[in-house]
């Protein structure tokens, strides 16, 4: 009797069609019982809210924050400011200037005169910035420091290519372009001249290697920057020799030349004597 009763269901669910499985309308696999918002098969993952922390929301695609251009903003209009105020006083002087033969002469020692500022105060703040005693004052910090060295390095840049055409452009200077870029090749003052024409090379190779840093490493650019102080030696050679109003900026040239051979030789000193505080690099 069991026998049969088991045999009989056997056959029963033999004989049964196989049920398949029934895809809703989204594609999802229906399950009897389940309700019309339930997902049994990709259940949804739960994603935390993201919060901004104290230094404000994330910034998108890597952009900068207002606050990082506040300093290039405000030295740019500092600038455009200072140029206004010298324009507004100059106005009947320049007038008389722009007719005058020797404007290319006089372009070219203002130019030379700023770009030996520019330059002075590059190489002071690049001494100050590696000198063992700078750990001893708080402000500027070192970030600030390297800001502005990198600035003046491209004000430099600057005010040297000016410089150089407007001697080259002067038919009275006796320069012309071949005495700009080939040493001893100029008609006036050819040494004082070349000594002007090799610190414009060296100073390319300084900063050239400066701006390459992160790909040729540090054991070939660094050695190559501190020739930036040979740069300035030459600069200033350049200057009192060739300039003809030399003796007007004397007291200048004495002081710059004092102020960075004074950093030099502290910083040397300071480093032999191993009474140096923590240099930040480069």
């Amino acid at each position: 009797m069991n026998v049969d009763s088991t045999l009989a269901a056997s056959r029963q669910s033999a004989a049964a069609p196989l049920s398949v499985p029934e895809l809703d309308a989204d594609g999802q696999l229906a399950i009897p019982g389940a309700l019309p918002d339930q997902s049994p098969v990709r259940p949804a993952l739960s994603v935390p809210e993201l919060r901004p922390t104290a230094a404000g929301p994330p910034s998108k695609g890597g952009e900068r924050a207002p606050g990082s251009l506040a300093r290039p903003v405000a030295l740019l209009a500092g600038l455009l400011v200072a140029a206004m105020l010298v324009g507004r006083m100059s106005g009947s002087p320049a007038q008389t200037l722009l007719h005058n033969k020797m404007l290319p002469w006089i372009l070219g020692r203002s130019l030379g005169v700023a770009t030996y500022l520019s330059l002075t105060a590059m190489v002071i703040l690049g001494l100050w910035l590696r000198h063992p005693w700078r750990g001893r004052f708080r402000r500027p910090g070192p970030e600030s420091i390297l800001w502005a060295h990198v600035s003046l390095a491209a004000c430099t840049v600057a005010l040297l290519a000016g410089h150089l055409t407007a001697l080259a452009l002067d038919r009275y200077a006796g320069v012309g372009w071949t005495g700009v870029f080939v040493p001893w090749g100029a008609q006036y003052r050819p040494t004082a001249v070349a000594l002007g024409t090799l610190a414009f090379y060296l100073l390319l190779l300084v900063i050239g290697t400066a701006a390459l840093a992160g790909s040729i490493g540090r054991a070939v650019w660094f050695p190559i920057h501190t020739a930036s102080v040979l740069v300035f030696c030459l600069t200033l050679a350049h200057g009192v020799l060739s300039g003809s109003d030399g003796s007007s900026l004397r007291w200048v040239y004495v002081a710059s030349g004092l102020v960075v051979l004074t950093l030099q030789f502290t910083r040397w000193l300071a480093g032999t004597l191993g009474h140096g505080s923590a240099v930040v690099d480069e």
